[in-house]
């Protein structure tokens, strides 16, 4: 969970445009979202003509009133709830002003806010296991997806009106918090990973002149050419990715690229295969052979490279993106991932989610008044208001329909400041006509350290093949499903 920009012209905003309504259709519903002015820091208020129901389940709306939960659903009294944030820094500020907002709407609720808490961590599963979980959490939906088949979270489509909630999200983002017909959170962002790159290295007349071609429709074959031409021109590293610290995230992009697939249509894990091993392999000769990909760097290292023009190319999501802008300014490029010259397919990122989860009570020890305020406030943080403060510190793009038509309409007309942003966002939304659903079964639970574990073997450590590895992968994924129960049915 990482002087040469172009002038918005009439055909660059045809393109934006054309990209805009594919990624409308791609999330079948219709675009709309933000301003670049300062976060807002304004109070969600809602004006009802009747009395809402005060037994589940809510309307959103209701939940979005603070007169109603806190006189009716509360009646008067004064809840505690606690919190695990779990933001990244320029995210974390956009949170700090939603919790100062939803402090002063809701005076009746009580936050307790613990920070630095690890997206998708055990130490829930933990909490959770003693009666002690938080009673809200943010976490990734395939891992939530996790815990609510584990009986850890609360069935939020039982308490707030199901056909709120797919009015008020993009329907991609709904049903990465979705497993069967229940509903288990609230989204806050669409994410996904994309190729940022430092134009002072790469840039489309770069590519013109070598391939004839932009920088968003590079194949894998050209991209070694221009690894090589970087290299050698610049002396800088050319791609900087810690493949050897990878947990699968952004390796299953490549994976997918070279025609595979983590599960296959019965639900059984297809790691074993052609595909796998010619994506470690092409990351291997990357990384030891050709020396285009920089050694042994972590997450953090890259960031540093990237930042510091030691790398023209490094692949992050919109989460990291204003990081990438306040040092790059107009340098900043982004594009999908390249095209794998073996198969003709894009590398396809997981198009996925975060959310706020409500632990279930047993995990939690909650009473039905701290259930009631915790509603109150997943729905207050993924409202347009929240998700906006997420998109104007850090980038993210919004899983709120209004906050995202916000936004859509903002970037179709090319009003972004600084203009050479409308650029880099038109990269960022391009990637998701290429992406993946972002599988949110429980047994994806189990893909993370089995990929880590024999990948390490293979890649960092050269102990096993590739082909040994991607057998290991598979083996390990089915053996954790028949120890859990968690085999698909035949």
């Amino acid at each position: 969970m990482k002087g040469l920009s172009r002038t918005v012209s009439i055909a660059i905003a045809v393109v934006v445009v054309i990209i805009i309504a594919a990624i409308a259709l791609y999330y079948a519903t219709k675009p709309a979202p933000p301003q670049t002015s300062a976060p807002t820091t304004s109070v969600v208020t809602v004006t009802t003509t009747s009395t809402p129901p005060t037994t589940p389940p809510f309307s959103l709306s209701s939940l979005l009133n603070p007169d109603f939960v806190c006189n009716q659903l509360l009646g008067g009294k004064t809840v505690t709830i606690s919190v695990w944030d779990t933001y990244g820094s320029t995210e974390d500020q956009a949170f700090n002003v939603t919790l100062a907002s939803f402090t002063q709407a809701y005076p009746c609720i009580k936050v307790q806010v613990t920070r630095g808490v690890g997206i998708a961590t055990a130490n829930f599963v933990s909490a959770a296991k003693a009666g002690q979980a938080p009673n809200v959490y943010r976490d990734t939906s395939d891992d939530a997806g996790k815990l609510f088949a584990g009986g850890l979270l609360l069935n939020v489509s039982q308490y707030i009106n199901p056909a709120d909630i797919e009015a008020a999200y993009i329907p991609v983002a709904v049903e990465n918090f979705m497993l069967g017909n229940s509903i288990y959170g609230l989204p806050d962002n669409v994410n996904y990973i994309v190729m940022y790159y430092n134009k002072k290295f790469l840039n489309d007349s770069l590519t013109q002149k070598m391939f004839g071609v932009n920088v968003d429709q590079l194949n894998t074959n050209q991209l070694l050419q221009l690894c090589q031409y970087i290299n050698s021109t610049y002396k800088v590293w050319c791609i900087a990715y810690g493949a050897g610290q990878e947990w699968g995230y952004r390796f299953a992009a490549w994976f997918t690229g070279f025609g595979g697939q983590i599960f296959d249509a019965k639900g059984m894990p297809h790691l074993n295969s052609t595909a796998m091993v010619k994506a470690e392999e092409f990351w291997y000769n990357m990384t030891y052979v050709w020396k285009y990909n920089a050694p042994g760097v972590t997450p953090s290292l890259e960031q540093q490279l990237f930042t510091q023009n030691m790398t023209a190319i490094i692949f992050d999501g919109p989460w990291d993106l204003k990081i990438y802008q306040k040092a790059l300014g107009p340098n900043l490029g982004a594009a999908p991932l390249p095209i794998i010259s073996m198969t003709g397919n894009r590398a396809a990122p997981f198009i996925g989610s975060t959310g706020w989860v409500i632990a279930s009570p047993q995990a939690s020890g909650a009473t039905k008044e701290q259930i009631y305020a915790s509603l109150a406030f997943i729905a207050y943080v993924t409202s347009k208001e929240a998700e906006m403060n997420l998109w104007n510190f850090a980038g993210d793009l919004p899983a709120q329909k209004q906050a995202y038509d916000t936004v859509m309409a903002l970037l179709s007309s090319g009003g972004l400041q600084p203009a050479y942003m409308n650029d880099v966002y038109k990269g960022i939304l391009e990637q998701a006509q290429y992406g993946q659903k972002f599988p949110n079964i429980p047994q994806m639970g189990f893909y993370w350290p089995c990929f880590h574990q024999y990948f390490t073997l293979y890649f960092a450590n050269k102990t096993i093949s590739a082909a040994q590895a991607a057998q290991e992968m598979e083996s390990c994924m089915i053996s954790n499903m028949q120890q859990a129960g968690l085999m698909p049915s035949s």
